[in-house]
């Protein structure tokens, strides 16, 4: 069995709690520690003990029991890579380093213990740098049904009136390639309240197969080129280390810019809050506000444009659950309120989402690491502050989009990881213009650094 399983580590948040355990394991754990005192120098035994101490998720006696095997020069290596794991599992780093780089140091040691080694090192002695610099690049091709979230209907209302839609107007299905960078740091002040000051820089263009390219003209029909540029900073510490250590907050500021088919379109600026409370090992509690504040650029597609902005308010809250090692289960509710220049363009959003990730070896002995699959389902409402007199003079939009979806990673290499999406959006719309449905297929490459 491999050691990460064995120690059921996965993506969660590393916390040093013993969770509450049930009266069987207790007893087992009772019985396993009483064979070790019988036979001390019984090897199995001791394995035994060590494993149930994991189980149950007591790290520290885990740790007691294997520290106290290491004092057996007889030990075999596979004992010094579990405990530099379990010092990992505490946030112990610079142990945990030291443990692996022994483990990692021995001849004999196993080809696939010692490509978890390796795996487990790389990770170890990058959290125990005080700066650290991480991040991702993809390049990606995706197919979609209806890009522009086009009318799904032959009839839509204009000025109050419903017209037949124009055929250029109607679903057009189209391709898109794009490349996406995201780039984080973190600096460990070294504090006792843990402060570390954390950055994050996320670029992405996106280019249509039929896309105008840089012009601009009224009645854009072929769907926008993108460039997307968006930046945060902030200090993550706790409030309280010794009082209440599991409660977590960050406040920071942000900025974005959004440009289409070249042109600036839009910016945005503002600050945020972010509190995260570990509930347990396996559940973290999250919660957020940030606020912004929106500026749009006058163009000649876009008439209004400057119109559309305003200040911008959300309300995030998220709850994630480590069911059993490997699978993640979380749910997530937004709130949004955007005002504008004019009421049809400010409105108030409501999001629900849930997602399930599963986390498991790869089937390819030739191509070792871990796949993971994700599936998630959400719904948001959409209600604008008045209506629309070019649409309807008499009817404030309404919306409510239902949205789907899949994606799967594989890697490749320890750097370079293949994802494959798929999703469907329906909007389902009191107002014929905005009923519109999208299905969209990425395959993409992925480069983590």
């Amino acid at each position: 069995m491999l050691l990460a399983s064995w120690l059921g580590l996965s993506g969660t948040a590393l916390q040093a709690q013993t969770a509450p355990i049930d009266n069987s394991l207790t007893s087992q754990i009772d019985e396993a520690f009483q064979r070790v005192m019988k036979t001390p120098a019984d090897a199995r035994a001791g394995n035994d003990y060590v494993a149930l101490l994991v189980q149950a998720r007591n790290y520290e006696g885990a740790i007691a029991a294997l520290e106290g095997q290491l004092l057996d020069p007889k030990t075999l290596t596979s004992a010094r890579v579990q405990l530099g794991m379990l010092y990992f599992r505490l946030g112990s780093y610079a142990m945990s380093e030291s443990l692996l780089r022994q483990a990692q140091d021995d001849p004999n040691l196993p080809p696939d213990l010692r490509r978890q080694v390796d795996s487990w090192l790389r990770e170890a002695t990058f959290r125990n740098q005080a700066s650290q610099w991480s991040g991702m690049a993809m390049l990606g091709l995706r197919s979609q049904t209806n890009p522009s979230a086009r009318a799904s209907g032959d009839w839509v209302y204009s000025a109050g009136t419903l017209v037949p839609l124009s055929g250029q107007f109607k679903p057009k299905s189209d391709s898109d390639i794009q490349a996406t960078l995201r780039v984080d740091h973190r600096y460990d002040l070294g504090s006792q309240n843990e402060a570390t000051v954390v950055s994050s820089l996320t670029a992405q263009t996106i280019n249509f197969r039929s896309s105008s390219g840089s012009q601009l003209q009224v009645n854009q029909v072929a769907p926008y080129d993108l460039t997307v540029f968006d930046i945060n900073s902030g200090v993550r510490f706790k409030p309280s280390p010794s009082g209440t250590p599991q409660l977590t907050l960050k406040p920071y500021v942000a900025f974005a810019h959004v440009g289409a088919q070249g042109h600036s379109y839009l910016r945005n600026h503002g600050v945020g809050l972010e509190a995260e409370y570990q509930l347990s090992e396996r559940t973290v509690l999250s919660a957020s506000y940030e606020h912004r504040s929106y500026h749009y650029e006058q163009r000649i597609d876009v008439s209004d444009a400057t119109l559309r902005g305003g200040p911008d308010n959300s309300l995030r809250f998220r709850v994630t659950r480590e069911v059993t090692p490997g699978r993640v289960l979380s749910g997530e509710v937004i709130l949004r309120s955007h005002k504008a220049g004019e009421p049809w363009y400010g409105l108030d959003n409501r999001e629900v989402r849930l997602s399930y990730s599963v986390r498991y070896a790869s089937p390819w002995a030739a191509i070792p690491g871990d796949w993971v699959t994700s599936a998630w389902a959400g719904a948001t409402t959409r209600n604008y502050d008045g209506a629309d007199v070019a649409v309807h003079p008499a009817i404030v939009h309404r919306d409510t989009e239902w949205r789907v979806g899949i994606a799967h990673t594989m890697p490749i290499t320890p750097e370079w990881v293949l994802l494959l999406q798929w999703e469907h959006v329906r909007n389902n719309s009191n107002l014929p213009n905005y009923q519109s449905r999208n299905t969209s297929v990425l395959g993409g490459l992925i480069y983590r650094f």
